[in-house]
């Protein structure tokens, strides 16, 4: 069978009938609630919130208040800095796994991204002990290590279990920026790997650039 692309009308559609919004408070930001009605049932989730989009890379973030399955009606809470009147609008639904920008970087044709060799880069490493201790691969971690790069370039923190007993101050660490994560599939980009960044210094590796940005397809978000 051939393979359809899709688009992002074929994400779950919500029309906003009524919109409430409160006056913006000490910080500039403004509560407000929509309601309004799905074309399907929204899957439950474990977690409360979602992205609702819109525009050419307009999103709001929002909150379940309350859902009627039966009639497709829900009523949704966010806060965000700038609300525009959405009444009568169509926005659509993206699963809380992914981000808006996922969907972005994908359908954007001006998103800028450039075919490029990873590189390695310094890093500095610091240990911090937690309150709480974590499990992680069958151990109890209470010590981190958080990984940040020199150049301050990017999404440049990291946080991994310390390896030993923790030490004192930060320390530099030479190419311990030694890999990259795909913004799609989270798969590695090691040096002397060829993928493509983008303006924001997002990674994406070349297969998912090749199935998902080249024809403009938002497949993923039910593949991956």
């Amino acid at each position: 069978m051939e393979h359809k692309r899709k688009t992002l009308a074929d994400f779950p559609p919500f029309t906003v009938t009524l919109m409430r919004k409160q006056a913006p408070d000490a910080r500039g930001y403004i509560d407000f609630d929509l309601e309004g009605k799905f074309d399907r049932i929204i899957p439950r989730s474990e977690v409360n919130w979602f992205w609702l989009l819109f525009g050419e890379r307009d999103c709001v973030c929002v909150q379940w208040k309350s859902r009627d399955d039966t009639n497709l009606t829900a009523v949704l809470t966010g806060t965000e800095q700038v609300v525009p009147d959405l009444v009568g609008s169509t926005l659509r639904y993206l699963n809380p796994y992914w981000q808006a920008f996922n969907v972005w970087m994908v359908l954007d044709p001006q998103w800028g991204w450039q075919r490029v060799q990873f590189e390695a880069s310094d890093a500095l490493a610091e240990d911090s002990a937690s309150e709480s201790v974590s499990i992680v691969d069958g151990r109890e971690v209470k010590t981190w290590t958080q990984i940040e790069r020199t150049d301050k370039r990017g999404h440049s923190t990291r946080y991994y279990p310390a390896s030993g007993e923790a030490e004192s101050g930060s320390r530099l660490i030479p190419g311990g920026w030694d890999h990259e994560h795909c913004a799609l599939c989270r798969t590695h980009i090691n040096p002397r790997d060829f993928g493509y960044r983008g303006p924001d210094d997002r990674w994406m590796c070349e297969s998912c650039y090749k199935k998902y940005v080249e024809p403009h397809d938002l497949c993923f978000v039910d593949e991956l």
